[in-house]
């Protein structure tokens, strides 16, 4: 299929994207970029042209990519608007931001002079181009827009076989919230578990081979059972004593960790409340959880 698609921006996301998509068989028209230099980087990867300005890779494209950092949308979107109303970008393009936390209404300055608007957002990491690339073949996307965007990305997702929703834009920054609890926060959750490990007398290098196949079970369990069912350890037993012995000692040892310790059993009482333990449970280890004395 021949979508001819551009990019304004050629970071890396701009670079990866371009190359998902070329290894799929879509036409990559070519990069416009803040430096000539940086639009041939990603030209060269894709086989496609490097552009001194907007207007002529619009010129040569149907969808309009525009991979910059969120802080430099509206300087793009206010740009492009301008070369619409002026006649120099033709109204019938569409136009696709990659940002997780805005909406495809970030770009009205487009949307009012003609243009269709949407975003699609990759939910995954981006590393090297090559590498990026590669993981997207396993991501999923979130899809939302005007209508004309909307056809235009499930057909680009078809063509990839890109696993995407269609999302409410008005929530947006839910979403990527929930992008960010789980990665972001992930890394900050294990960084503090690494710590009691620590404490004990491991040594970092162990401690990362020690919780590979804790962490890869882990997420095993969830896949095949659901978070509810797969969770395991004292709270989901009910078992007030250990859960009581855990926060003396790290009161004692590591006190800046006692915090997140309890909101997060709190919050792990609060998702099997009723399910897994009967609300007298549920009480007695808020009591605990929620006790500000520990020594």
């Amino acid at each position: 299929m021949l979508l001819k698609i551009g990019f304004i921006g050629a970071g890396k996301a701009g670079k990866t994207l371009g190359l998902y998509f070329k290894n799929h068989g879509l036409h990559i028209s070519g990069y416009y970029s803040k430096t000539i230099e940086s639009a041939r980087t990603g030209a060269d990867l894709t086989g496609s042209r490097a552009y001194l300005n907007m207007d002529d890779l619009a010129a040569v494209s149907e969808i309009l990519f525009i991979t910059v950092p969120d802080q430099v949308l509206a300087e793009i979107d206010a740009h492009a608007a301008l070369l619409i109303e002026q006649k120099s970008i033709d109204r019938g393009k569409i136009w696709f931001h990659v940002s997780g936390a805005h909406p495809a209404n970030i770009l009205a300055g487009i949307k009012r002079a003609g243009g269709s608007v949407g975003s699609m957002h990759p939910l995954q990491s981006l590393g090297d181009p090559v590498s990026g690339a590669q993981g997207l073949e396993e991501a999923w996307f979130s899809l939302e827009g005007t209508a004309e965007a909307l056809e235009a990305g499930k057909t680009i997702l078809e063509v990839t076989g890109g696993h995407y929703s269609l999302i409410d834009g008005e929530r947006k920054p839910l979403y990527h919230a929930g992008a960010s609890v789980i990665s972001n926060f992930f890394v900050t959750l294990l960084a503090s578990g690494m710590r009691y490990f620590a404490a004990v007398g491991m040594k970092e290098e162990d401690i990362l081979q020690a919780i590979k196949p804790l962490v890869e079970g882990t997420w095993s369990n969830i896949q095949r059972q659901g978070t509810v069912s797969a969770l395991t350890g004292p709270i989901v037993r009910g078992d007030l004593n250990t859960v009581h012995l855990h926060m003396e000692r790290i009161q004692k040892e590591l006190p800046t960790e006692l915090d997140l310790y309890k909101a997060l059993g709190l919050k792990t009482v609060e998702m099997i409340e009723g399910k897994r333990l009967t609300p007298e449970q549920s009480e007695k280890i808020k009591m605990i959880l929620e006790d500000q004395d520990h020594e």
